[in-house]
């Protein structure tokens, strides 16, 4: 839930259901209840604590569709995808482990129907108890019969343990059993300081009543802010009472000036307020909070070098408090991160992540903020693997969801990176939320490159719809992803195009990494030549390894340079990024006359493909499967396994004679000079 209080209100639920997984006469257990009942939170308890020790394996309802067996894409090995159901039942079993395992399938009824056989076929292995969730079982399942736990709505006053009871009586009736909702409640009320010490401060009047004090009107306009509706949290705060001491005016002016920024998009009003109060308020301490708010302002807008100098101010001023010093170094950080100086940025990460006991319980929302810079460091100096060490808590899981994904979108993984995205997206809430245009674009990027057009084009029409001017500089994953989706619909040109203006509006705002990523995709769609010296001219300055790579991949596609864009694959795939460097393979496969060289980067660029998911970008077109026969297949699995000729022999009744002769074979065909290289180019990747 992100607060301090666990969550208790479904213990008689979780009971039953650990009861019904005991019972072996029943299959399992499927849980159904209204949206925001609470069964994606109960399934995740019970596996986590009542699983009785049992592994556990997730079906992904709604994962990829198109590809075969979607919902266990992220158990399968790609060559298993694309066989019958006995083969992928043997692979879930082998991750599963020996003996018995509880198989966890939360919106059960969207299994893709390939997946509701593939969890039937499950069924009959007598090794699987089933805990589903969901409005009813696919048809395959329909001849089961699991027990049925039905949630109501949480209304109960034991929601959390350790909240008084009114303030438990509150929430329950504001949220009306909706646990989505009740989680922005607590978030908003813990982060504005409604909610502190387990009870409200002065308890909040109902929505549509006048606000008695400031206090009410504030923890008020926060409620209608989480629930979407800024235009009545300003109407209250425009008519709210006043009060004369700085305290006072500068929590009332930050709380206004957010719900116009970020509720309305009124960016200049908002500044406006803070202006105003700035020129009424003397107390040192809160002159430091409202300068680091504009400065989160600016920052947002991207309006970097103002966000600087704002942020530098209020570092100046006196009256430092943790709270203030964190959103301070969260403007610094986030600043320095997606201008592409990565090393200051890093420096303002580890300061803020050194206080965080002192300032998180009174500014959660900047570990998000530094979690993103850090993320977006890492990313954009090439070290996938460090962006994906934990640091702050996951303040804002739609901010870790945005980071997940694009994390698992560098590694190749897209139907991962599409499950985080689609998770992220899932606990937006219904207002505009900051981190919306990272998670809607990563999600719409993924879904392009796994081919799924509905998904993109739904998720960057409701970016479209949460757009802000305000949220300027963290919506450049939306004008990312958005050529991507072009470039599934088949207009390559266009979606050029589009990268070339974002890129452009990128390099205005002084957002190099994101100038480099939207031209380094020029050139993984073929048009290296336009970009090569913008790039060239970018990495000249950058940070890290990242910059230099990708100019070194413009020039060398440019040229048709077969050595340097095998050279490049090399060092992605050093990096982590496969699919990057499968694409790199691939164009070198394009431009080498000899045949036995070509063939060469057409299988690297293939054995890369394997390890990424299900995905096709258009230097990938040519990635196909290599020319070889059933055998020689196998006997190319077994050398990069690796056997020997003799164990070979032995293992397929084949004389070693002719396993010699095969291994000469199946080496011409994917352009290797023997069975050592060869081992070195099928080993499985990391």
């Amino acid at each position: 839930m992100g607060t301090a209080w666990p969550f208790a209100g479904r213990d008689a639920e979780a009971a039953a259901i650990e009861t019904a997984l005991g019972d072996r006469k029943a299959p399992g257990v499927l849980v159904s209840g209204a949206p925001g009942s609470g069964k994606s939170r109960l399934l995740a308890e019970v596996a986590l604590r009542h699983a009785g020790g049992l592994p556990v394996v997730e079906a992904r309802a709604g994962q990829a569709p198109a590809v075969p067996f979607g919902a266990f894409a992220h158990l399968l090995p790609v060559r298993s995808q694309a066989r019958e159901a006995a083969a992928a039942v043997e692979a879930v079993l082998a991750k599963a482990g020996p003996g018995e395992f509880l198989l966890v399938a939360d919106d059960v009824h969207e299994l893709d129907e390939r997946s509701a056989l593939l969890l039937h076929a499950l069924t009959g292995t007598g090794r699987m108890r089933l805990l589903a969730a969901g409005e009813c079982l696919p048809e395959p399942l329909a001849a089961l019969t699991p027990v049925p736990v039905v949630l109501a709505p949480l209304t109960d006053v034991t929601l959390f343990e350790e909240v008084d009871e009114p303030t438990a009586a509150y929430l329950a009736e504001a949220a009306q059993g909706d646990l989505r909702l009740l989680y922005e409640l607590v978030r908003v009320g813990r982060s504005t300081g409604a909610l502190a010490g387990g009870h409200w401060q002065d308890p909040p009047a109902r929505t549509g009543e006048k606000a008695a004090s400031l206090e009410e009107a504030l923890a008020q306009a926060a409620l209608l802010a989480a629930l979407g509706r800024a235009e009545e949290a300003e109407e209250l705060l425009a008519t709210a009472p006043r009060r004369p001491e700085d305290r006072a005016r500068a929590t009332f002016a930050r709380a206004r000036a957010a719900n116009l920024a970020y509720g309305l998009g009124r960016a200049e009003d908002a500044d406006r307020v803070l202006g105003i109060a700035l020129e009424t308020v003397s107390r040192p301490a809160e002159r430091r909070r409202i300068l680091a708010q504009r400065a989160e302002f600016a920052l947002h807008r991207a309006d970097c070098r103002p966000a600087l100098d704002l942020a530098d101010d209020a570092a100046s001023t006196g009256g430092a408090q943790p709270s203030s010093d964190a959103r301070i170094a969260a403007v610094q950080a986030v600043t320095a991160a997606l201008t592409g100086q990565a090393s200051a940025a890093l420096d303002k990460v580890r300061a803020g992540l050194r206080e965080l006991d002192d300032w998180l319980p009174r500014a959660p929302e900047c570990a998000p903020l530094l979690e993103f810079a850090r993320a977006g460091v890492w990313l954009s100096v090439g070290d996938p693997d460090a962006a994906g060490e934990e640091g702050a808590p996951a303040a804002d899981p739609v901010a870790h969801a945005a980071a997940q994904a694009r994390l698992l979108q560098a590694r190749g993984l897209i139907q991962a990176a599409l499950r985080e995205g689609w998770d992220g997206a899932r606990l937006l809430n219904r207002g505009h939320s900051l981190f919306a245009g990272p998670c809607l674009g990563e999600l719409a990027h993924a879904a392009a490159l796994a081919g799924d057009l509905a998904t993109a084009r739904d998720a960057l029409a409701e970016a479209d719809r949460r757009a802000l001017p305000t949220l300027r500089a963290l919506w450049f994953p939306v004008a990312l992803a958005r050529p991507w989706l072009l470039v599934a619909q088949g207009a390559v040109g266009a979606a050029v195009h589009g990268l070339l203006d974002a890129a452009a509006a990128a390099e205005a705002l002084e957002l190099r990494p994101y100038a480099v990523a939207a031209l380094h995709d020029v050139v993984r769609l073929g048009a290296a030549g336009v970009v090569v010296d913008r790039l060239c001219r970018l990495a000249e300055d950058a940070e890290g390894d990242l910059a230099a790579l990708c100019a070194r991949h413009a020039e060398a596609a440019a040229a048709g340079d077969w050595s340097g864009l095998i050279g490049v694959s090399l060092e992605f795939e050093g990096l982590g990024m496969t699919l990057h460097a499968a694409e790199a393979a691939a164009q070198a496969a394009e431009v080498h006359w000899d045949k036995q060289q070509a063939a060469a980067a057409g299988t690297r660029a293939w054995v890369m493909v394997q390890r990424c998911d299900q995905v096709r970008t258009p230097a990938l077109r040519t990635a196909a499967v290599p020319d070889l026969t059933r055998i020689q297949y196998e006997i190319a699995e077994l050398v990069a396994g690796g056997a020997p000729e003799a164990e070979i022999s032995r293992l397929m009744s084949l004389p070693v004679r002719t396993v010699a002769d095969q291994l000469v074979e199946i080496c011409a065909k994917l352009g290797v000079s023997g069975p050592e290289r060869l081992a070195v180019l099928l080993a499985p990747g990391p």
